[in-house]
């Protein structure tokens, strides 16, 4: 799918989500194109985050639907949703203060020369490309 296509990259359809009585989305949509960077804005409890975690795999949706690139996917676990590109960087409260953003970035999942020595100039230069953007 190339950036100008018109069809979102991402697609989340009617997305509900519920915890016990409480319904934290109903009927959510969300669509996002290639290249676009959105920035998802609104009141404390208001969804944004769980809709987030809907996505990439942390919760799992009670109804609706998830398109990438026009397929439907269902991920299981944010290892799922790594493994198509989706990820979410977390704000604040999960980072590890005594580790600089780069190491943040990669947290849990650093990258390994040889199995076993952490690459720390892929990781540098993966992290440099990702803020750039």
């Amino acid at each position: 799918m190339t950036a100008n296509s018109g069809a979102p990259l991402i697609e989340m359809r009617h997305i509900d989500k519920a915890f016990g009585p409480v319904r934290a989305l109903a009927g959510v949509n969300f669509h996002l194109g290639a290249g676009e960077i959105l920035g998802l804005v609104g009141d404390n409890s208001a969804g944004k985050s769980t809709l987030m975690k809907v996505l990439t795999g942390a919760y799992r949706r009670d109804g609706g639907e998830i398109l990438v690139a026009g397929e439907p996917v269902d991920f299981a676990s944010p290892r799922d949703s790594r493994e198509r590109g989706i990820e979410m960087i977390y704000q604040d409260f999960a980072l590890c203060g005594n580790m600089d953003v780069g190491q943040n970035i990669f947290l849990g999942r650093w990258p390994r020369r040889l199995g076993l020595f952490v690459d720390r100039n892929r990781m540098y230069g993966d992290a440099a490309r990702v803020l750039d953007r």
